[in-house]
């Protein structure tokens, strides 16, 4: 016994002396890096340690941390032991109902009766059913019901007959009487029971918040030794989820004599459960939750291409483009007045992050650290962050199908978008301050030269139709021949030299019966005889017209319709 006493004393003192020589830290976030997926969290807290073994702890980080992540650092004569996760359950109060008000309280217990009391109501309706439906199963088998009597006489018949009609009557309207109750009580009984729900649910909140947060606490316990007394620096780091980034850029034109301005922009967000305070941001393209795994390169099988059916659509050099957007005149901004014009040229151009914004580049990754306080709360909500502001070279044409849209759209051809970095991301085109569409960048698609629409231009008019007086319809044999002129017209209205480039196309045979000739006489653009394609490339004076043209002869059997568009 006296031995079992010495234990337990040795066991409280060592607790006692183990809570004394652990303490906690009062820890800010300093540095955050934010990966495309998850993010890496740097925690910071200065430290005054006695000589000997001390635990300590970082409350109140992250729920979501990966805890083969937790790596620790520190500056001052210590040594770092251990570090470990730890969950801390606060304890609950010792009576939450005294946390409520006495008139709450009543009116729980009231509604509880009133639920007490329908509950009996209810079962006593239920047992009288149940009564009535005993007696009319028992007349329904009853022999004498049944004609089974041992006198059939018809007064005794007729005795039987009345008696059965008054009594079924009498039971199903007893019946009918009790389901009403029965539906009525089920009614009352709901409402009391929501009733009683509300009134649990909001002495719950109350109780919750009288009695503070009794939600678990996430800690991370560093255990460190020091010989002396000693001051110092100790830092917490780890990879957190729910949280990341994604790219979008912008593209201003200003006018076509100016370079395309390309700004990369993020849109972050974190739900991790500890607030980003003036931190030191910086964002990768690293995701640390993507397998690192070698791949595995199986042997490549040669076959034939079958080719499939699809339907085009408006792409550009790997960029996807929105259908046809046209931007009115009266959009285009709205002239201010010349003082007012006068003082915005005298005031600087308003700064954003993208002025502190540093770009690096590793084996795997790149990263931008932008070198200001940058603050995102966790609301799992996107923040916009301006990452970089790129100039590039560009020039300018018009592009325009006038058999599939009478409009001239006007095309910037980037150079020397290679040395930036792109990601795959969508991207919103301004042109002379408007906006114009969106589109997509893929530098996995484009090629040297990168294309980009900025909407279609009505200075340009194009007007596409057939020569009927040219067209020659002839048979000979088996075979018709039809001959057929198309004339493409073309004005600059602007107050500038524009380059066009026009493209049409002739039909190309898709039977052997069907043959297509091209009259290139009079033909001044370049034609390709395997795809059909037509091409004109032409720079139009301002307030200049042209006109083009081309003609073609179809052979084809007479006996056969012709499918032409």
């Amino acid at each position: 016994m006296k031995k079992i006493i010495i234990y337990l004393l040795v066991i409280v003192y060592s607790q006692k002396l183990m809570a004394q020589n652990q303490k906690e830290l009062k820890s800010t976030v300093k540095e955050v890096t934010v990966f495309t997926n998850g993010a890496q969290v740097t925690r910071t807290a200065g430290i005054n340690l006695q000589a000997g073994t001390t635990e300590l702890v970082f409350e109140g980080v992250s729920p979501y941390l990966n805890i083969a992540s937790l790596q620790t650092s520190g500056r001052g004569n210590f040594i770092i032991l251990d570090t470990k996760h730890n969950v801390k359950y606060p304890e609950p109060p010792e009576n939450p109902e005294l946390l409520i008000p006495q008139s709450l309280q009543n009116k729980i217990i009231a509604v509880q009766d009133s639920l007490t009391e329908l509950s009996y109501d209810l079962d006593a309706v239920k047992d009288r059913r149940d009564l009535f439906t005993n007696q009319k199963n028992m007349l329904a088998i009853n022999p004498l019901m049944k004609g089974g009597a041992s006198s059939d006489s018809l007064p005794v018949l007729k005795d039987v007959m009345d008696f059965y009609q008054n009594k079924m009557s009498a039971i199903n309207a007893e019946l009918q009487k009790a389901r009403k109750e029965e539906a009525k009580l089920n009614y009352q009984k709901t409402l009391v029971q929501k009733r009683l729900n509300d009134l649990i649910e909001y002495k719950n909140r109350l109780i919750a918040e009288k009695s503070g947060n009794n939600e678990a606490v996430n800690q991370v316990i560093v255990t460190v030794s020091a010989k002396e007394t000693v001051t110092g620096s100790l830092s917490l780091t780890y990879i957190t989820s729910n949280a990341g980034w994604a790219p979008s850029y912008d593209i201003r034109v200003k006018d076509i004599d100016a370079p395309v301005a390309l700004s990369l922009k993020a849109n972050v967000y974190q739900n991790t459960g500890e607030e980003w305070n003036n931190v030191k941001l910086t964002l990768s393209t690293n995701n640390p939750y993507k397998n690192n795994t070698k791949p595995y390169l199986p042997p490549w099988y040669l076959t034939y291409y079958m080719p499939v059916s699809y339907s085009t659509s408006n792409m550009i050099s790997g960029v996807q483009l929105n259908s046809k957007l046209e931007v009115p005149a009266q959009m285009r901004g709205s002239r201010t007045d010349e003082d007012m014009s006068v003082l915005n040229k005298s005031l600087p151009m308003a700064g954003s992050t993208a002025d502190y914004t540093t770009q690096s580049q590793n084996m795997t990754s790149i990263e931008y650290a932008i070198d200001m306080p940058y603050s995102i709360p966790t609301d799992g909500k996107q923040h916009l962050v301006a990452v970089l502001d790129n100039s590039i070279s560009a020039s300018y044409m018009h592009y325009a199908v006038p058999k599939m849209d009478k409009d001239a759209y006007l095309i910037a051809k980037l150079t020397g978008w290679e040395d930036l970095n792109l990601m795959n991301a969508k991207a919103n085109i301004y042109f002379e301050g408007t906006y114009i569409g969106e589109t997509m960048i893929n530098p996995n698609l484009v090629n040297d030269t990168m294309e980009i629409s900025l909407g279609s231009d009505k200075s340009i008019v194009i007007n596409r139709k057939k020569l009927k007086d040219k067209v020659k319809e002839q048979t000979m044999g088996n075979y018709s021949f039809k001959t057929i002129t198309m004339e493409i017209s073309v004005r600059n209205s602007k107050n500038a030299v524009v380059d066009l480039t026009l493209e049409d196309q002739i039909p190309i045979s898709g039977d052997k019966d069907i043959k297509i000739t091209f009259n290139d006489e009079n033909f001044n653009g370049n034609y390709n005889e395997n795809t059909g394609m037509l091409n004109w490339k032409m720079k139009l004076k301002p307030k200049e017209s042209k006109i083009v043209s081309f003609t073609y002869t179809i052979k084809y059997d007479s006996s056969k319709p012709l499918l032409l568009k």
